[in-house]
Parts: C-alpha cells; sequence; structure tokens
C-alpha cells in the first residue's frame, strides 16, 4: 500500500516558513490546502494523514472528504506563551482510509500523547513517538511506502525507515512545499 503524510504550514502560520522556502506564503490561502486534500484523494487512495493546527480545524474539516477521522496529539510539554490562556497543547491530525485491522491487531488510540521536539532545525519537526503513531493510524506495514510530502527536518522519513526497517541515516533540514 501507499500513504501519505502531509505536515503544511499551519494556515494563518506560513511566515514562519519564507526563509527555508521563497513559496511559503500561499500556504495562508486556504484554496492551496484544499487543492492538497484533493490531492492526497486523488492520489493516495490507499489512505493519507495531514497535520494542522487546533485553530485551523474549523475551517479545514469542511475541505475533506465525508469519511475522514479526526485523531488528537496531546503534547505534555508544549511552548507556553505569555497571555495565551489555555494553552495550545494540541493538534489535531486528520486521517483517512488505511489498511483494514485484523481481528488480532492491536488496537490504535485515536490520540497519542508526545511531547514536542525541541532544537530540530525548524519549527514544527515531529517527534518520533507522533510518527510512529501516524504509522499506526493507517496500519501500515514494512512492506507499504510513505510519501512524506513536506520533508521539513526529515524527522517523519528518519521514522519510517526506523519503522520499516531500513538501515538509520542522517538527514540533513530539506524543506519542499508541494
Amino acid at each position: 500500500m501507499r500513504f501519505a503524510y502531509a505536515d503544511p504550514p499551519y494556515l494563518g502560520s506560513a511566515r514562519r516558513y519564507v526563509a527555508h522556502h521563497p513559496e511559503a506564503l500561499i500556504w495562508d490561502d486556504l484554496a492551496t490546502h484544499r487543492a492538497l486534500i484533493e490531492r492526497l484523494g486523488d492520489d493516495y487512495p490507499d489512505g493519507w494523514a495531514l497535520s494542522l493546527g487546533s485553530p485551523q480545524l474549523a475551517q479545514i474539516l469542511p475541505l475533506c472528504p465525508a469519511d475522514v477521522r479526526i485523531g488528537a496529539w496531546v503534547k505534555p510539554f508544549a511552548s507556553w506563551k505569555p497571555g495565551v490562556d489555555p494553552a495550545y497543547a494540541w493538534e489535531p491530525v486528520i486521517f483517512r482510509g488505511g489498511r483494514k485491522a485484523e481481528r488480532d491487531t492491536a488496537t490504535t488510540r485515536d490520540w497519542v500523547s508526545a511531547n514536542i521536539t525541541l532544537e530540530r532545525g525548524l519549527t514544527g519537526a515531529k517527534p518520533r513517538a507522533f510518527c510512529r503513531w501516524v504509522f499506526a493510524l493507517l496500519n501500515a506495514l514494512p512492506s507499504d511506502e510513505l510519501d512524506d510530502l513536506f520533508p521539513g527536518s526529515g524527522a517523519v522519513q528518519a521514522a519510517w525507515n526506523e519503522w520499516a526497517g531500513a538501515a538509520p541515516q542522517q538527514f540533513e533540514l530539506q524543506v519542499s512545499i508541494a
């Protein structure tokens, strides 16, 4: 099976990525997210997952097919910002499809508790525990393919290589906005 994971600049936050990618600001347009969701549906019928921020959920969810589900990445340690209360300590992950679980397959929760990453070279780099949870949401197997549409720090690809049993590799910061 072939799956995709997309972690684009969150709607309204693209300015953080301009230094890494000159076209980052296109992600502050809802139409760009609509096109990404359409691409995910067209190119990845086996399944996909999409990260976004909780403030954008109300805008992004209506762009999705009716059969998507929402998972939650709960962050026990998150960045606390002065004057922001309550803190943003969770992020939604919209996911669709995936391999049908067998009766003897362990059940994956629709949430994961994992700390944020620090000093990974790019804001929003995902921790290994989060990545492994996304792979489990899709019921991915080592023989499957995963396309990381926004490779950023390389953390998702490194976690996938580990998941799939590939030899560990060092990844340089690479930003690609699909």
